[in-house]
């Protein structure tokens, strides 16, 4: 082992002293820890930004949402086809229960919702103005699933908010 002297910030000293009694050992172990996560941290990044992978933890959990391989959410989306009424009832009360999720969270801006969905890999965003937006979606199939939700999400919302469906995308306007 090579001894090294670091000088740390309080707040740094403070971050130590909070997991001494977790982890049960050194303040250099807690530094080994720490550069250890640090590592892992990069190495996880290199394969999706922070902000993705907070949202990816954000869906995952608390055992609310599931990951599904795209093949089979076509596969999904083709065996619903038209769907039954009760269905796209359901899927669109979800989406005003999403908003309801999403506000109390602090995402009320419409960019801000479409760019937090977008983690879902379900659609690529793209802004085309502050009150316009096209998601090009993973999977055509998908497209009225994606759109009924939209409806129910932003039925209540405070500002009006047109949804159009198109081949392989959705367009979402603010009025």
């Amino acid at each position: 082992m090579e001894r090294l002297s670091v000088s740390l910030d309080q707040d740094s000293l403070n971050i130590i002293e909070q997991y001494l009694p977790k982890y049960q050992g050194s303040k250099a172990d807690i530094i080994r820890r720490a550069l250890q996560c640090l590592n892992d941290t990069e190495n996880v990044r290199k394969k999706a930004s922070l902000e993705n992978i907070k949202a990816y933890v954000e869906y995952l959990a608390n055992m609310e949402h599931v990951i599904v391989d795209i093949a089979l959410w076509k596969a999904m989306c083709n065996e619903i086809g038209k769907g039954t009424e009760e269905f796209w009832e359901e899927v669109y009360a979800i989406g005003q229960e999403h908003q309801k999720e999403y506000f109390d969270r602090g995402i009320k801006n419409i960019q801000n919702i479409l760019e937090f969905l977008e983690k879902t890999n379900a659609f690529k965003l793209n802004i085309d103005s502050e009150n316009s937006y096209t998601l090009i979606l993973a999977v055509s199939e998908s497209s009225k699933f994606i759109k009924t939700f939209l409806e129910g999400f932003f039925n209540n919302y405070p500002r009006k908010v047109e949804i159009a469906e198109e081949y392989k995308k959705i367009r979402v306007r603010v009025i």
